[in-house]
């Protein structure tokens, strides 16, 4: 019996050699038959998982990865970041950009790990980005929509709101300026006001306007505002993190530019009170801390403190 034990063992082994070889030398498919062979005998390490994803989607089989990660997350083997992740990029190759941002908005309801948040804000993101792209090769004219009321737009959520202020803005639609302005005071989701906020600067709206955001009472006339681009989080910040970001840790590069364009639209027009060298060791330390990573970044304690105030306002 004892034999057999140590014998069934090396054949596992072997098979985990097999596998890393495999994926080493870029047969995928092979990979991918020993993979399931190998999850016959015994349940695989995440590790093994991880390339099983990536070997499926090298082989564009995105629905066998949709399929793996859900049977996965539903039989509760643990590890659900990993196999959300994989899914949402699944989907995201396959182009179901609504999917995304559907299964997106659900989990940043949740209470999820920072660092998965992070992964989920980028995935969304670059969903919305790539809609908006494919929106934009469209060239069918359109009949023009109704004027939203004021009823219709306080039933919508969120994401409703702020897909329809961009299609506001896109199309320099003036004729909401009137349900915009009405609206700004009870608005409490920070990035509505912020699509608010540029919808009225796209019309070169020049009357003033007070808006509540990050405990400060504002008082701007849009037209005079900067532009989005103009944030110092993404025109002075966002270049140099990047760039330390693909030189240390390139896998995480969504995630960090994804953190950097959450701020700058949660915070907008308010700009931090730091300049971009300041901020820039401030978001590498808090990105290293938060993937629990050693670093040798000299934060100020106040813009740590800061982030994290931004961070805990959009939750």
């Amino acid at each position: 019996m004892k034999d057999k034990v140590v014998s069934h063992r090396r054949f596992l082994q072997k098979m985990e050699r097999d596998l890393d070889l495999d994926y080493r030398n870029g047969d995928y498919a092979s990979f991918i038959s020993k993979f399931r062979m190998y999850s016959d005998q015994q349940v695989p390490e995440i590790s093994f998982m991880e390339k099983f994803y990536e070997a499926l989607s090298y082989e564009d089989r995105h629905d066998e990865v949709m399929e793996y990660a859900l049977l996965q997350m539903n039989e509760g083997a643990g590890n659900y970041d990993v196999h959300m992740h994989h899914l949402l990029k699944s989907l995201l190759k396959q182009e179901r950009y609504f999917e995304v941002i559907e299964f997106s908005d659900h989990l940043m309801e949740e209470d999820i790990p920072q660092r998965f948040r992070i992964d989920v804000a980028a995935f969304r993101h670059e969903a919305k980005r790539a809609m908006d792209e494919k929106m934009e090769g469209l060239h069918a004219p359109e009949v023009e929509k109704p004027v939203v009321s004021s009823e219709a737009y306080r039933a919508m959520q969120s994401f409703e709101k702020i897909e329809l202020l961009r299609g506001l803005i896109e199309n320099e639609d003036i004729r909401h300026r009137d349900l915009v302005r009405g609206e700004m005071n009870t608005e409490m989701d920070y990035t509505c006001l912020t699509f608010m906020l540029l919808y009225l600067r796209t019309i070169e709206d020049r009357q003033p306007v007070v808006a509540e955001k990050m405990d400060a009472q504002l008082e701007v006339v849009p037209a005079e505002l900067p532009t989005l681009e103009e944030s110092p989080l993404l025109s002075g910040v966002r270049p140099l993190v990047m760039d330390e970001v693909e030189n240390r840790m390139p896998e995480f590069r969504e995630a960090a530019e994804g953190m950097l364009m959450s701020h700058a639209v949660h915070c907008y027009p308010i700009f931090p009170p730091f300049d971009d060298e300041t901020l820039y060791l401030g978001y590498m330390s808090e990105l290293f801390s938060m993937l629990n990573l050693d670093h040798d970044f000299e934060a100020d304690a106040s813009v740590i403190e800061w982030i994290r105030k931004v961070e805990g306002s959009m939750m």
